[in-house]
């Protein structure tokens, strides 16, 4: 808990002078940066140059340490972090604890799991039960989709924090509308294994997204699902 409030203080002085939810957003575009892959040196290069210059790098290394010390044994402070300063449960933000995601993990894993497994929560919030299913099986493959592309991101971050692999969808699980993907996977170097993501935004690359398959044949018209009766706006509670 002390650790916690560590992470809570200097997150208060890094939005120091801007909203807490935008400073938040920045927390986590920057703090995922380093993890992206590039098509090239050069790419990769400018953009960790602009995460050097930055006016509060220091306060952005403190942090995302701090982050990464608390993520230990797949802990989620950063969505831990999100509720208690960020969403107080507006919307209905309020994330499963996580001995509730260790159990249900158990109740529908069990013991019994294989390495490259696939594991999906089509609204995974900041992926708590993706840790979850990754403390019985670090090896399983790991996906998760949710409307909130704040949601994804710290899902996404969770994900690669941990060396996870698999795949974090920006997309409306209900209408099968999806937005931008994320596939996570890790490359050995120098005997470690490197996380590192993939942003698409083509639906065809995704696993999670709802292809039209029949039998082994792709049709050409693309998987219409039902819709809903009320517009989805994006806003987690909505549909209540």
């Amino acid at each position: 808990m002390t650790e916690f409030k560590q992470l809570l203080t200097a997150f208060e002085r890094f939005a120091y002078g801007q909203s807490l939810h935008s400073a938040f957003v920045e927390l986590l575009d920057w703090a995922l940066l380093p993890f992206r892959k590039w098509d090239d040196a050069e790419s990769q290069n400018i953009a960790l140059e602009k995460y050097r210059t930055h006016p509060k790098a220091q306060q952005l290394v403190t942090l995302i340490t701090l982050i990464g010390d608390l993520s230990e044994d797949f802990n989620d402070p950063i969505g831990e972090l999100y509720m208690q300063a960020i969403s107080n449960g507006f919307q209905g933000q309020y994330f499963t604890p996580t001995p509730i995601c260790d159990m249900l993990a158990i109740m529908n894993l069990g013991n019994d799991t294989k390495p490259g497994q696939s594991v999906c929560d089509c609204a995974c919030g900041s992926g708590r039960m993706l840790l979850a299913a990754a403390k019985i099986n670090r090896h399983l493959h790991l996906y998760g989709a949710d409307l909130d592309i704040t949601c994804c991101k710290m899902a996404l971050l969770n994900m690669l924090l941990n060396s996870l692999t698999g795949e974090i969808a920006y997309m409306n699980s209900l209408s099968n509308d999806f937005y931008i993907g994320y596939k996570v996977a890790t490359v050995l170097v120098n005997g470690f294994y490197y996380p590192y993501y993939v942003e698409f935004t083509e639906p065809e690359q995704s696993y999670i997204w709802l292809h039209d398959l029949k039998g082994n044949e792709v049709n050409d018209k693309t998987f219409e699902a039902l819709k809903s009766l009320q517009p989805i706006n994006g806003i987690q509670g909505s549909l209540f």
